[in-house]
């Protein structure tokens, strides 16, 4: 009798640990606003009360600082800039060495150029910054490379990941890479294929470290799984020396719950992934879902509410529902401001001010 209750108690804590609260984010629609002009912008913590805002115009990259809770930024300031190329898809990362990383895409504007994956990094809290590539890919742009982005696990190694056509110069096919660095940024290892699904095109890469299972998840925008581009994850246990993931493995999912679907015909791509709290994950993407046509011109963001472990995301919620129906709010992003409350940054077109724009929300538990 005695066993049987300890099992009993044992049996219901587990389930207490892995089962979601039934909660979405409710937007608050008076904090909505516009930022800054430009485009892809990205928010994080850089420590010490401070938040980072980076983003890409006029062929540059861009960064703006809050130290209120991002409700307002400082000025911008260019971070770096080169004749001959776009900079785009920012990224930012505060190191555990205090250091600040920058990430974009090189992208060539003349033919003989090539696309690239860049860094700039900063010693002196963003006072000055020094840069370095750490990926070439082809001048062509169906051979290119695109949208960096990195995280630093608990024993300091940082993994930095991106989309890949590099590899693949005579299909469309392209991979989710990874590059490693174990000494703060000061140099990296060779590019490792994480993710790949043949005749398919693996894109646009969020990693998070979930502490409860000790798993890398990765959220990317996946269009041969169903139909047009679906949010995905993949994962690893053992910091990827089971790479890849191919279209059949198990560590491939669908990321959104069986009831919250998107039709084959929807595009649902651009994915972004956050933990939120201790017990909560959140996953956007940008989705024809309810819009005027299938067209991505068309798509707002979207954001799914999941469990610690990145899966189950469901409760959708919608962080600008007056997009107008021919407008579009694209390469989207989210950033925790504490364990309830989230931002959510959009590049809005189609609307009488176009550019950055953020909104803010909180957890809100469902009947």
């Amino acid at each position: 009798m005695k066993k049987s209750f300890i099992l009993c108690i044992i049996a219901t804590s587990i389930f207490c640990a892995c089962s979601k609260k039934n909660i979405t984010i409710e937007w608050d629609q008076s904090s909505l606003k516009f930022v800054t002009a430009g485009g892809y912008a990205r928010v994080h913590d850089i420590g010490n009360g401070e938040f980072a805002l980076v983003y890409e115009r006029a062929s540059g990259a861009w960064i703006r600082r809050s130290n209120d809770k991002c409700q307002t930024w400082s000025e911008e300031k260019l971070v770096a800039r080169a004749e001959g190329y776009n900079y785009a898809n920012s990224e930012i990362l505060r190191l555990k060495s205090g250091r600040l990383l920058y990430m974009w895409n090189a992208r060539p504007r003349v033919d003989s150029l090539p696309y690239k994956i860049m860094v700039a990094i900063s010693d002196d809290d963003g006072k000055s910054w020094e840069e370095k590539t750490l990926y070439t890919a082809s001048t062509k742009f169906q051979d290119g490379c695109w949208e960096p982005v990195a995280m630093q696990l608990p024993d300091g190694e940082i993994q930095l990941y991106f989309a890949n056509e590099f590899p693949y110069k005579s299909s469309s096919e392209q991979e989710i890479s990874m590059m490693r660095s174990k000494d703060n940024a000061e140099s990296w290892s060779e590019a490792e294929k994480i993710s790949f699904s043949t005749n398919s095109r693996d894109g646009m890469p969020v990693p998070i470290y979930l502490p409860h299972s000790k798993e890398i998840a990765v959220a990317i925008e996946d269009n041969g799984i169903r139909g047009r581009f679906k949010p995905v994850i993949v994962r690893s246990a053992n910091n990827w020396n089971d790479a890849p993931v191919l279209r059949s493995d198990l560590r491939r999912e669908e990321a959104l719950t069986p009831d919250s679907k998107v039709h084959d015909t929807v595009y649902a791509g651009a994915p972004y992934l956050i933990r939120l709290g201790k017990d909560h994950t959140l996953l956007s993407v940008q989705s024809t879902e309810g819009r005027s046509g299938t067209n991505e011109r068309k798509a707002n963001m979207q954001v799914y509410v999941g469990d610690r472990d990145a899966r189950n995301f469901s409760n959708r919620s919608t962080p600008m529902p007056s997009l107008p129906q021919n407008g579009n709010a694209l390469w989207n992003s989210l950033c925790q401001i504490d364990d309830q409350s989230v931002i959510a940054i959009m590049s809005v077109g189609g609307v009488k001010q176009g550019g950055i724009w953020s909104v803010t929300g909180k957890i809100k538990e469902l009947e």
